[in-house]
């Protein structure tokens, strides 16, 4: 288990490189127009030409930057990534670093004397601006390696030819100077050769994975990186147990899957919280249970599978009478428990310190004590409501710990009639459009018990804001109820963000006082809702594809060999460009 996370985490770490790009195409735009500009000022001003020439070239070389945009654009068609803003960004990487080769390359001119035009900096700039082109060409968009030096060389030697003067040709052709760009452009070749092949035997092509991902992240297109996904998954089976509680009709389900939201946006299960409470007739809410990204669902056709397999079920327990709710804690680490006949269900929160996914053994350990000491099973959320690392070994210890206490105190009880009611923010709004809020919004549900009202508040986000949590649990009982706790779906369809996690949690951009408010206001449309309930508890086995936890190693694998690699090929090309700065002109 903790080498699986592990590995999540290590992917976790390497998709942030995918933000290395400025943040819009406008922002782009300007940089590739900009550091043309002083590209060709600087030729202009290395063949010693007057203001208006410079101000000739300057129209003719912009223009060219311009429409080279369409052209790239027009030759990578048919790549697996190819869009108008990528076209921009690549542009403004390679135009800022050949105007950096031409700054340093005078700043070395200066502090080695050198002697003659030091017009050779302006092919070195150029090679290496095309080196970095290639490799991104095959890397990103994937285009085959031949189209992409085609495309890679075109743009810059065409700018080249229209910027300087023909009298001065001669100074581009000095053999130095070509041999340095030519190894530029010989490492980035092998650099693109070498970093797609460091997944294999397992990953036949690492960039594949990379454009598969990147369609997904940016353009929401999911189809090729499901076919991936699907590939390398394992069938197996996984249990959902609901409590469901019924009269006259109505019916309210808190389902527990074993299936762990993502792996990210619209792919597979990312949004299975959203279908699990539309499929229920939106009188749902989803709990985060203990797993991890190897039970993801890998596509949407599974998915449709996965709750196809809902419909046949096996009643586990049927009952009208539930305990008194109990809490245990231990510092941060809280239990909450009530039990309905006997089944337990237990939430953990280790809030607001913070916590990643329980662990599924830490299920498997509270199911057998709870055996041992007269529980049929249990149900067990993990609340998943304050950011931070996993669970370490202390406090896993202490959370098991006072999980116990509170199955033996629950073990106790004794058990009365309840009343129970569901409320959710379509209910208020027409549209709750928030950016830290998934598609099935926020619920209150809530129970009475000897007239006096507990409140379970569920949010569709992935995680919380640590503090959150405390906020809204203080503003409630201020109402009079008690509250058990405040609970996250873990959805992971809200993702694709420039942040460092690729989300937000709740909490992040929603003010933690309009959050407050909407569950305010959820708590008085429960109240006039109450219906007096039996309940059900129900299990489904379902037969599905999901990810594993080989697919992860081998991604893990791959990028980190590939990262290596590359770290080695930057130092190797750096250690050129110094070379090139010292010894030509």
């Amino acid at each position: 288990m903790s080498e699986d996370l592990d590995n999540v985490s290590d992917i976790h770490k390497r998709w942030s490189l995918t933000r290395i790009n400025f943040s819009s195409y406008k922002i782009s735009l300007i940089i590739s127009l900009t550091s043309s500009f002083v590209i060709i000022s600087l030729t202009g001003i290395y063949f010693d030409q007057d203001f208006l020439h410079i101000f000739i070239y300057l129209t003719f070389g912009l223009c060219f930057v311009l429409t080279s945009y369409f052209m790239d654009f027009y030759l990578l068609q048919g790549s697996p990534v190819n869009n108008f803003s990528k076209i921009l960004h690549v542009s403004a990487f390679s135009n800022l670093l050949w105007m950096t080769i031409l700054i340093f390359g005078i700043m070395s001119y200066i502090i080695f004397k050198k002697d003659g035009i030091p017009s050779g900096y302006i092919i070195e700039g150029m090679m290496l601006a095309i080196g970095l082109r290639i490799g991104i060409f095959t890397s990103v968009f994937g285009a085959e390696l031949k189209k992409a030096i085609l495309v890679g060389i075109i743009q810059p030697i065409i700018l080249v030819s229209i910027i300087t003067p023909l009298d001065y040709f001669i100074y581009l052709t000095k053999p130095l100077d070509i041999c340095f760009g030519l190894i530029i452009i010989g490492l980035g070749i092998a650099w693109a050769i070498f970093a797609n092949r460091s997944g294999r035997p397992n990953i036949e092509s690492t960039f594949s994975i990379l454009q598969a991902f990147l369609s997904a992240w940016t353009e929401n297109k999911v189809k090729d990186i499901e076919k991936i996904l699907v590939s390398k998954s394992i069938e197996t089976s996984v249990f959902t147990r609901i409590l469901r509680f019924k009269d006259d009709g109505k019916e309210i389900n808190l389902i527990l899957p074993e299936i762990h939201p993502g792996p990210f946006k619209s792919i597979g299960g990312s949004n299975l919280s959203h279908r699990l409470w539309k499929y229920f007739n939106y009188k749902a809410i989803v709990f985060h249970t203990p797993s991890d990204h190897s039970v993801n669902i890998p596509s949407y056709e599974e998915v449709l599978k996965y709750l196809k397999s809902l419909s046949i079920y096996d009643i586990i327990q049927n009952g009208n009478t539930c305990s008194l709710p109990l809490k245990t804690r231990n510092g941060d680490v809280t239990c909450t428990g009530i039990a309905f006949g006997d089944i337990p269900l237990i939430m953990l929160s280790n809030s607001p310190s913070g916590m990643d996914d329980i662990p599924e053994v830490l299920q498997v350990d509270l199911e057998r004590y709870s055996k041992s000491i007269g529980f049929k099973q249990i149900l067990m959320v993990d609340s998943h409501n304050a950011m931070g690392r996993k669970l370490n070994e202390i406090e896993y210890n202490k959370m098991l710990d006072i999980a116990k206490k509170c199955l033996e105190k629950l073990q106790n009880s004794l058990q009365t009639n309840f009343k129970v009611s569901i409320a959710n923010s379509r209910e208020i709004f027409n549209n709750l459009n928030y950016i830290d809020v998934g598609k099935a919004g926020l619920s209150i549900f809530l129970i009475e018990i000897l007239n006096r009202r507990y409140v379970l508040g569920w949010t569709d986000s992935n995680n919380m804001k640590n503090g959150l949590r405390e906020h809204i649990i203080s503003k409630l009982e201020q109402k009079g109820v008690y509250v058990l706790d405040i609970c996250t779906s873990d959805t992971h369809e809200n993702s694709g963000f420039r942040t460092s996690e690729g989300y937000y949690p709740l909490g992040e951009v929603t003010s933690f006082e309009e959050i407050t408010n909407i569950f305010i206001q959820l708590l008085s449309v429960a109240e006039n809702n109450l219906i007096d309930a039996k309940y059900q508890i129900i299990e489904t086995k379902s037969v599905v594809k999901v990810m594993g936890r080989n697919q992860f190693t081998d991604y893990s694998k791959a990028l980190n060999k590939s990262m290596n690699l590359t770290k080695v090929f930057l130092g190797v090309t750096f250690i050129v460009i110094v070379l090139m700065l010292i010894f030509t002109t």
